[in-house]
């Protein structure tokens, strides 16, 4: 049985409900792309990642830049509102395809994991393996 977005967030409600934590966990979803770049797959791939998670995406959170990726963030300019949602609580963490897409440099990244953990932010990257998920065991099966 296919399941429609309907029963998904009926289920989602029911849970909620239950719980009694209604809050999902707001994210932005981010990406620097060069120019020309078709940016539709990259958002669905993102947007995927997130719903995956049961983040919730803001209607204003899907920011994406175009431009060299050595670029400075701060030289972006869909990274200072980026860093004004995660500034103000808008949301509670971004999610990237990679972190150069944040920050392209090592120093760079140290600073903005640095910059991330003093808001109080997290940061989920696509081309990362996801921590929680479960490892593959090859299982073989014992003749009897």
């Amino acid at each position: 049985m296919k399941r429609t977005t309907a029963s998904h967030q009926r289920r989602r409600n029911i849970a909620d409900a239950a719980s009694g934590f209604p809050d999902r966990t707001r994210v932005l979803l981010y990406a620097n792309l060069p120019e020309g770049a078709d940016p539709t797959p990259v958002k669905a791939d993102l947007r995927a990642f997130a719903e995956a998670r049961d983040f919730v995406v803001p209607d204003n959170a899907v920011i994406i830049d175009t431009g060299a990726v050595a670029r400075s963030r701060r030289e972006r300019p869909g990274w200072f509102e980026a860093s004004r949602l995660l500034r103000e609580n808008s949301v509670e963490g971004v999610i990237a395809p990679a972190v150069t897409h944040i920050a392209s440099t090592p120093g760079d990244q140290a600073e903005f994991r640095a910059w991330l953990a003093s808001v109080a932010k997290f940061a989920n990257y696509l081309d990362e393996p996801d921590e929680d998920a479960p490892s593959a065991v090859e299982v073989t099966r014992a003749d009897a």
